[in-house]
């Protein structure tokens, strides 16, 4: 990254000391000397930086995991035009309860030492979604516990899971219910710091949980990982990339007319 870029290794030092310590864009942007949407562009590199440096999950016998599917409502922020529907106001989000296509699926798996999570569906995602959600994980011999969503079962048994492990919150014991709540606590408490991670761009966020995850056991500061990261990894994303890619999922609202859409204000 280092090689590529116009800005002096001293400023990217000083900006993943910031991305350490879980700053904002504008307070690296206001050390290192440059703009807020400069900063936006940094960070996005670094995400990209950090899914270079990804393991690959654990898998085969005596070998534990968790699949889940936490939802997250979708979020349009930062966009300025094109919105297909009126903005929620400040405090306030959306109406319906529940499992509704107002809210976006994240399948993650998790055992004792990585995980993966991916943006799998609008709403409540079905074995097709669910199968891509799990592609990165290794779970082949493993014993992989779930809640009762039954789309799961033909996707892990196509991925050679030894077992399927199935808890509902009124039969699941204290170990199992901690199993089930505190990885999906963690990506919610993760994200919501943000104060709002558009649904554009959750993806590279995710690679973010699942890079802290990693870090939460290793011996180094993340500052220190992040800086070997920067002057050895590699990204893929040209600004322009990033500026073009589209929202997830956006063909729910295309199909949607416009009395549909004042509805869901």
């Amino acid at each position: 990254m280092l090689a590529l870029s116009k800005l002096p290794a001293v400023t990217w030092a000083s900006y993943v000391e910031g991305m350490a310590a879980g700053e904002s864009l504008e307070r690296p942007a206001a050390r290192c000397g440059v703009c807020v949407k400069t900063s936006w562009f940094m960070r996005m590199r670094v995400l990209e930086a950090m899914r270079s440096q990804l393991q690959p999950m654990r898998g085969g016998d005596g070998v534990s995991a968790r699949a889940d599917e936490p939802y997250l409502n979708e979020s349009f922020s930062g966009r300025r035009s094109g919105m297909p529907r009126g903005p929620h106001a400040n405090g306030h989000g959306v109406r319906s309860r529940g499992i509704s296509s107002l809210k976006v699926a994240v399948v993650a798996v998790n055992d004792l030492g990585n995980c993966t999570a991916v943006l799998a569906a609008r709403g409540r995602p079905g074995a097709e979604r669910i199968r891509a959600g799990l592609a990165p994980a290794r779970v082949a011999g493993s014993e992989v516990s779930t809640g009762m969503h039954s789309s799961y079962a033909a996707p892990l048994s196509e991925a050679g899971a030894a077992s399927q492990n199935r808890y509902g919150a009124a039969d699941a014991g204290e170990d199992e219910l901690g199993m089930v709540d505190a990885p999906r606590e963690r990506l919610r408490g993760f994200l919501w710091r943000f104060r709002g991670v558009s649904t554009r761009r959750p993806q590279r966020y995710l690679w973010w949980f699942c890079w802290e995850e990693r870090a939460r056991r290793s011996d180094a500061s993340r500052e220190a990982m992040l800086r070997a990261h920067v002057a050895n990894g590699s990204y893929e994303s040209t600004r322009r990339d990033l500026e073009e890619e589209p929202q997830p999922f956006w063909d729910f609202w295309e199909s949607r007319d416009e009395s549909d859409v004042s509805n869901l204000v």
